[in-house]
């Protein structure tokens, strides 16, 4: 896509949230909309018109291209500090033994998820509404 065409996508879903812009990425339609999570307002990702939340729980495709990747510390700050006075091999080992990984389908910057999508999706296009909406580049129904 163009710096135009991402503006404009930009442009829409910043503006006035609650609507929605779509884009084609790899083959799958992605619903782009600004709404509320608790007290903060992200763009939720709609990927064929959902969100499947198995692809948030197990590794696949559509997770690593199209969610967001947040990692997280069993650590207090407490533990980190007290692990500071730790010899470094150790301390990276604990630190890694206590690191995991979550998957959202939020995005709290436009920058963030327009920059990933450019990194991970092979083909980003704009979404024309005179394609076949219920439908993907197979042919089969998408809702």
């Amino acid at each position: 896509m163009t710096k135009e065409q991402w503006a404009a996508v930009e442009q829409k879903i910043l503006n006035y949230p609650y609507t929605i812009a779509k884009i084609r990425a790899d083959g799958h339609v992605l619903s782009l909309s600004m709404q509320r999570d608790k007290m903060q307002l992200v763009i939720v990702v709609y990927v064929d018109g959902k969100i499947d939340y198995h692809w948030l729980r197990e590794d696949c495709e559509i997770r690593r291209k199209f969610f967001q990747q947040r990692k997280r510390s069993l650590l207090t700050q407490k533990d980190r500090e007290r692990l500071k006075r730790e010899k470094k091999s150790i301390r990276e080992e604990i630190t890694a033994q206590a690191t995991y990984y979550t998957y959202s389908p939020y995005w709290t910057s436009f920058t963030a998820l327009r920059q990933h999508l450019e990194k991970t999706c092979e083909s980003i296009t704009p979404y024309e509404e005179g394609e076949h909406a219920n439908t993907n580049l197979d042919g089969e129904s998408v809702i």
